[in-house]
């Protein structure tokens, strides 16, 4: 069994303002906890909008939190951690907006973040990926997404930072 990304949108303002919420299409599976760029609406449809990975310098406000309500109709289905959004699916994405909370599980961030999955980690975007980063400090020229604030078990609570 593949283990994937798990989300929780704790204190997002997507789960009060349907202004913060964006519903988007991405061009292959991607686990919930991932980030998307925000593009285009799609040719016909009135909410659309078109997900693609993220460039390093990427504008927080141009970014959403991949966060889809995981309903599955097979019987086979045992828990959160075996959802994924397939390819040709709509997406339910959260626009990071300042000082919101989100907490994700480790699958969520690139594997080289490891070192610093821990109180303090910043999270960044994470380059060619849709995936999050952990670093130790903020790089240069890559956009921040907040801190991770609290480990709660197996949960990153992550404060979205001030606009850039």
């Amino acid at each position: 069994m593949t283990k994937y990304a798990c989300v929780r949108t704790d204190n997002m303002s997507g789960t009060i303002e349907g202004k913060d919420l964006v519903s988007l299409m991405y061009d292959g599976d991607i686990e919930n906890g991932n980030v998307l760029a925000i593009g285009a609406f799609i040719e016909g449809e009135r909410e659309l909008r078109t997900g693609t990975v993220p460039q390093k310098n990427t504008p927080l406000r141009d970014l959403a939190l991949v966060a889809t309500p995981e309903v599955i109709k097979r019987k086979d289905y045992y828990g959160l951690s075996e959802f994924i959004n397939e390819k040709g699916t709509p997406i339910r994405g959260y626009r990071l907006t300042p000082k919101d909370y989100f907490s994700v599980t480790k699958e969520a961030f690139d594997e080289g973040a490891s070192a610093q999955l821990k109180v303090g980690g910043v999270v960044e975007v994470k380059e060619g990926s849709t995936k999050l980063n952990a670093v130790a400090s903020a790089t240069e020229e890559t956009t921040t997404i907040g801190k991770i604030v609290r480990v709660e078990g197996d949960w990153y609570v992550v404060e979205v930072a001030d606009c850039q």
